[in-house]
């Protein structure tokens, strides 16, 4: 991500408060809980904000995603998907492979690099901001690795799912529309954060016979 928030302010064409500028930092291994910047519309103008990532939902469950066949319906999601849609811009996204005791997390980026955008939900409680993401059926790239992947939106995509709820737009990434590799252990510990994390994975250990 950006070193600041001014890129992002740009390429959307958004406004931006002096605090949510003061608080923004680049991330490199976002967890749940963790804030990010997020679009919306606010008073038909759009805004990059802070938010928390992941809800709070009933029952006592936080959720980060939400599948988007069923967010429109869903009591949780449903007034959101209506009313509060954002886009969630990110670099890249990490998936892992491997068992349990071997993880190994293989991020998944634009083919020229720049901004991905996913299409999320925004909620507002007690004045705190969070978001989900919306996801999808996995692309074949995805498809090794993980049956979901977040629905990924273009520029125009996600200008239109600003506007409206259009179900339509949240479809499995084209072909092209990424390329993965494999990079650092250092992604699987959440409280690393630095832009090593993307560097290559070291060599596998082999064993040796004596």
């Amino acid at each position: 991500m950006a070193t600041d928030v001014r890129p992002l302010h740009r390429e959307f064409g958004a406004e931006v408060d002096a605090e949510t500028a003061r608080l923004y930092r680049p991330r490199w291994n976002i967890a749940p809980t963790n804030r990010h910047v997020i679009l919306k519309l606010a008073d038909a103008r759009k805004r990059l904000v802070l938010a928390r990532f992941g809800l709070d939902a009933p029952g006592g469950r936080f959720v980060i995603n939400a599948r988007s066949e069923t967010a429109v319906t869903l009591r949780t999601f449903r007034d959101a998907f209506a009313h509060e849609r954002c886009i969630v811009p990110a670099d890249g996204f990490y998936e892992w492979q491997g068992n349990r005791g071997e993880r190994r997390p293989v991020w998944f980026h634009a083919p020229g690099g720049g901004l991905l955008l996913f299409a999320g939900l925004a909620f507002e409680h007690q004045g705190e901001r969070s978001f989900v993401i919306l996801t999808t059926a996995a692309n074949d790239l995805l498809r090794p690795v993980h049956d979901r992947m977040p629905a990924l939106l273009s520029q125009e995509g996600a200008e239109a799912w600003l506007a409206r709820p259009e179900e339509g737009l949240l479809a499995p990434a084209g072909d092209g529309a990424l390329v993965s590799r494999e990079v650092s252990l250092l992604v699987n510990e959440v409280a690393n954060d630095g832009p090593e994390l993307l560097e290559a994975p070291a060599p596998r250990r082999q064993l040796t016979l004596v």
